[in-house]
């Protein structure tokens, strides 16, 4: 069977940069953005994403995109092969959250989409990054280039999400969960229940990194990437010959 390719889902107003040193370290897989704009509910980004994407796939999601790739293999598990988890949770967002989000909004809209990013950089990545300053101008340049319209219809997403964790049990493909040690966004704790309760998950903690592992220790995150695109696809989710 020939090469899957990789569908990539990006996470809140982050673009192709935030996976760009894992592509630059999978030179040759085809690889595919995921546009995670144009719908307003979780679900419905789902199948938007799956109208787009080729008939059988694997997926890796981060954060946002981790929220997504759960209701599409919810949706169609048919059509992936395997499935990683990146800095993300299979929680419900908790009812408080909405106020916060659509406040964070309004912010944005006023001051910019800078301000997202400067109001959360301790939250976002490893004490031992928080002075790279290169890190911080691509998450804030991200954050401008996606703006407040995005970043309001991406918090709809976030808000209107199901609780995935009764699901998880029905994963049957090779899954990766991995976050950085230090994710105060979606902590370590929230992916070993993610791990916990897919059969057969490969759970890993990646050292000095954040909730931005990708890019704050992208050596560590490619390695178990690499990994779990070699492991052999279960029989029961195998395409029929």
């Amino acid at each position: 069977m020939s090469e899957l390719p990789l569908l990539l889902l990006p996470g809140t107003l982050c673009d192709e940069r935030v996976f760009a040193p894992l592509i630059d370290r999978l030179a040759g897989r085809e690889m595919i953005l995921g546009d995670m704009t144009g719908a307003g509910t979780t679900p419905a980004m789902a199948e938007k994403i799956l109208s787009l994407a080729p008939p059988r796939f694997a997926v890796a999601g981060f954060s946002l995109g981790g929220i997504v790739a759960l209701e599409m293999f919810a949706q169609a598990s048919d059509r992936i092969d395997r499935i990683a988890l990146i800095d993300t949770t299979a929680r419900p967002d908790p009812e408080a959250n909405a106020a916060v989000r659509r406040g964070t909004v309004a912010r944005s809209r006023e001051a910019g989409g800078a301000s997202y990013i400067e109001d959360a950089w301790p939250l976002l990545v490893a004490p031992v990054n928080a002075e790279r300053a290169e890190l911080r101008a691509l998450l804030v340049d991200m954050a401008e280039r996606g703006g407040a319209s995005i970043l309001d219809s991406q918090s709809e997403v976030a808000i209107h999400r199901a609780d995935s964790r009764p699901r998880l049990k029905d994963i049957a493909v090779p899954a990766l969960v991995l976050c950085g040690a230090q994710d105060r966004v979606c902590p370590p704790e929230l992916h070993r229940e993610m791990a916990d309760l897919i059969p057969d998950a490969t759970l890993a903690v990646i050292p000095d990194a954040g909730h931005f592992a990708l890019i704050e220790n992208p050596d560590a995150v490619a390695a178990h990437v690499r990994a779990w695109l070699a492991a052999p696809a279960t029989s029961s989710n195998s395409p029929p010959t």
